[in-house]
């Protein structure tokens, strides 16, 4: 069932792409250290993970067809949660 997101969806959604690539960013600048790297590898993996979830998010929360757009999620335990709601 597709619905028009609301003017409040696509700035919610815009907001999360905007938190989204300041997450992407910081990685990038701490990933450029070996030794920051070295250290919080895990961390730094952490970041990614959730810079992708925020990404998954906005474009469910900016979609018209929400479903198809939690179907499209390449994140099994993401998906697997959205698409039980």
């Amino acid at each position: 069932m597709a619905c028009p997101p609301t003017p409040l969806d696509r700035l919610l959604a815009a907001e999360l792409d905007n938190a989204r690539d300041l997450l992407v960013a910081m990685g990038d600048e701490l990933a450029m250290s070996p030794e920051v790297v070295a250290e919080h590898g895990v961390a730094l993996q952490a970041v990614d993970i959730v810079g992708q979830m925020i990404g998954h998010i906005a474009n469910v929360v900016r979609a018209e067809d929400r479903a198809h757009a939690i179907e499209r999620i390449g994140m099994c335990e993401l998906k697997a949660k959205l698409g039980a709601a």
